[in-house]
């Protein structure tokens, strides 16, 4: 329904000119595709949040994805259902387990060294951890995204250490750290049949 609903779109909305390349349509419509099927995914996440009460926390979730998980990148889901749940776990899983598992100030600091230093390892190991559909071949970009990622989780462990008072927030930033990372590990690409782009045989010659 959606893929049909994305070539309607582009065929008669967005791209009306018969000149456009090939290339050009399929681009077009992957990220028109991916917006029909993002949007009412982020929309039920919200509802959710706002029915739990936990949008203020659901705000700091949505600016660690943003400042470092685009840098980071990482595995997908296969389908999109399976990308709502695995979406909404990850969006309300660390907002709950901050606010309700509560342990000592001593294991929240060790929490904190173990975090940034497997972020680290995640950056200069496997950053930035691509897929087939969305591959990123240019080596340039490649160290770039691994720069910035770096300058990412070093804002990130700054504001931790000297910014943020509230425990709650902290602990929702280490576990959303954590789990941007886990994703860019080979197992979370195993177990989501993922695939990295230099993984695909179009584009095993190019990295």
């Amino acid at each position: 329904m959606i893929e049909k609903m994305s070539q309607y779109i582009v065929r008669n909305i967005l791209l009306t000119d018969e000149q456009s390349s090939d290339d050009e349509k399929e681009i077009i419509l992957f990220g028109v595709t991916r917006i029909l099927e993002d949007v009412p995914k982020f929309i039920a996440i919200f509802l959710m949040c706002y029915l739990l009460d936990i949008l203020k926390e659901l705000s700091v979730v949505f600016a660690i994805t943003i400042s470092y998980k685009t840098f980071v990148g990482g595995a997908h889901a296969r389908t999109n259902w399976g990308c709502f749940i695995i979406s909404s776990i990850y969006f309300i899983l660390p907002i709950i387990f901050a606010k309700y598992f509560n342990y000592s100030v001593y294991l929240l600091d060790i929490l904190f060294v173990l975090v940034i230093i497997f972020s680290l390892y995640i950056i200069v190991k496997m950053a930035p951890a691509d897929t087939e559909e969305v591959p990123i071949i240019s080596k340039k970009k490649r160290n770039q995204l691994k720069v910035f990622g770096g300058i990412s989780i070093t804002v990130i462990t700054f504001s931790i250490i000297m910014l943020i008072k509230d425990i709650t927030y902290i602990k929702i930033i280490l576990y959303t750290v954590f789990l941007i990372d886990l994703f860019a590990t080979p197992l979370a690409y195993k177990l989501l049949k993922c695939k990295l782009g230099i993984e695909a045989e179009e584009f095993k010659d190019l990295y």
